[in-house]
């Protein structure tokens, strides 16, 4: 199984804060199918002075190529899952611990992967490279540990874990889940679901912090 994983939001809580954070992960069965969708729409659809444009991102594609990079996304071979924080509910407490905050939701989604599909073989998850070593070594433990959530051991051992933090500039993929969870962000940010209705026949898993699970 092949995770990737992105993010939508920030995890600050000052007045410019965004209310809600949005991690979304691909369950991908052929990622090659991603890679060649990106390419066909950068050839075919991008003026030929956004070509070289090194990467995709939610934020800053116009809506026509928006609409067509998730319809794209949502005819690969792959299911999506996510969870969205709703931030005003998080305990003043750990306002400033963003990284514990940030690690139980990867944590909790991930594990909710691994615990809901019968897997065979190793589970590759593939995670942005936004964090520095030490935060990524302590990131890379506790979603070891969270994959026996609540005590029930998911199918594939922890040896067979794999965690990899890539830039995102060369990996679609992860360009992929960057417009997924554009689109869940928008959804719950704007009450606005004309991008999340393309992806929503391919959402398996809907986390949503702290009014349960949604999907």
């Amino acid at each position: 199984m092949k995770i990737y994983v992105d993010e939508s939001g920030d995890l600050g809580f000052g007045q410019r804060a965004s209310r809600y954070f949005v991690l979304a992960a691909l369950v991908v069965r052929d990622e090659q199918t991603i890679r060649r969708c990106f390419k066909k729409i950068r050839q075919r659809k991008l003026k030929k002075s956004l070509r070289d444009l090194p990467e995709f991102k939610y934020n800053n594609t116009k809506g026509l190529i928006k609409d067509r990079i998730l319809q794209c996304i949502a005819d690969c071979d792959l299911d999506i899952a996510y969870a969205v924080l709703r931030k005003d509910q998080v305990y003043g407490r750990l306002r400033d611990k963003q990284q514990i905050v940030y690690n139980y939701l990867t944590g909790s989604l991930i594990s909710s992967i691994a615990n809901q599909y019968t897997i065979e073989g190793c589970i590759y998850v593939c995670m942005d490279k936004s964090m520095y070593s030490l935060q990524r070594d302590h990131f890379d433990d506790y979603l070891a540990y969270r994959m026996f959530d609540n005590g029930v051991p998911c199918a594939t051992p922890l040896d067979q874990l794999v965690i990899e933090h890539v830039d995102s500039r060369t990996e679609p993929c992860i360009q992929a889940a960057d417009f997924a969870a554009g689109a869940v962000h928008q959804r719950y940010r704007d009450d606005d679901e004309t991008y999340y209705s393309i992806i929503e026949p391919k959402t398996t898993i809907a986390l949503d912090f702290f009014k349960g699970r949604q999907k």
